[in-house]
């Protein structure tokens, strides 16, 4: 995973304690570590895997608290744009998105979707 894809500004760990285990010493190995299967190594996050469990510390772009996430669901989340959201800010971010796109806060409060809706229930 490359730098530049992640917003390193909003993620407060620097640095991840990983154990080498069967299923991903091929991958450090890859990446040019001499590992054995039970070894501990520290790897910058940049280095860990997309599907990575481990967690991460990030601060919020809204609000500034502070969440441990993990790191595949930081990832999940979207920070191609470099933002990282809480759950309490990106409700309000949402709720603002639709109310400047459609002018409403939630999507059923739209008739065309709500029209919509009803006649794929008939």
């Amino acid at each position: 995973m490359m730098l530049e894809k992640l917003n390193i500004n909003m993620i407060i760990t620097r640095e991840i304690e990983v154990k080498i285990l069967d299923i991903n010493i091929e991958y450090y190995n890859n990446l040019g570590f001499e590992v054995y299967v039970g070894d501990v190594i520290n790897i910058p996050i940049e280095l860990l895997s997309s599907g990575s469990h481990y967690k991460i510390l990030c601060k919020c772009d809204g609000c500034g608290c502070e969440k441990e996430v993990l790191f595949k669901n930081y990832l999940k989340y979207g920070n191609e744009f470099g933002v990282y959201y809480c759950r309490k800010c990106s409700e309000d971010k949402r709720k603002k998105t639709l109310k400047k796109n459609y002018g409403v806060e939630y999507p059923l409060q739209n008739i065309k979707i709500l029209n919509k809706k009803n006649r794929k229930k008939e």
